[in-house]
């Protein structure tokens, strides 16, 4: 017996949530960077953080968009691995550039900077996958 109900395809408001997804984090980073008004970081992180919620509930609403996001987590993924390894090599090398140039010792870098840094190149990994993979297709 089939329901009288139709289902509701969810796919499109998935794809909507990428691109305000990628979005709402491109703002976090410009107004954090530029040190504009707190209210502007704080509207990007609830918009960033509902389109991640949703993409995620709706993440299954069919075979392109569990896709687009398996391959999307899968580029975070690899990314947060090589920066676990090529982060504290990263840092050492500004670390050492920094202190060279303004005639200091060098200190380490500081782990909590590279645990931030780390979560914002994965996620920047994650929706950059999403819609460069929904834009191009399958190549």
């Amino acid at each position: 017996m089939t329901s009288l109900k139709t289902r509701k395809n969810r796919a499109p408001l998935n794809l909507a949530m990428g691109i305000v997804g990628l979005a709402a984090l491109v703002t976090i980073t410009v107004s954090t960077a530029m040190e504009m008004p707190v209210a502007v970081t704080s509207i990007g992180i609830l918009v960033f953080f509902i389109s991640l919620i949703t993409m995620f509930f709706t993440r299954n609403s069919d075979e392109y968009t569990a896709q687009l996001w398996v391959s999307a987590a899968n580029a975070a993924f690899i990314v947060m691995v090589l920066w676990l390894f090529l982060g504290p090599f990263i840092a050492g090398i500004v670390e050492g550039y920094n202190a060279a140039h303004e005639g200091r010792d060098a200190n380490e870098a500081p782990i909590y900077a590279l645990v931030v840094a780390g979560s914002g190149v994965s996620l920047f990994a994650f929706f950059l996958t999403f819609n460069i993979k929904r834009l191009t297709g399958a190549l």
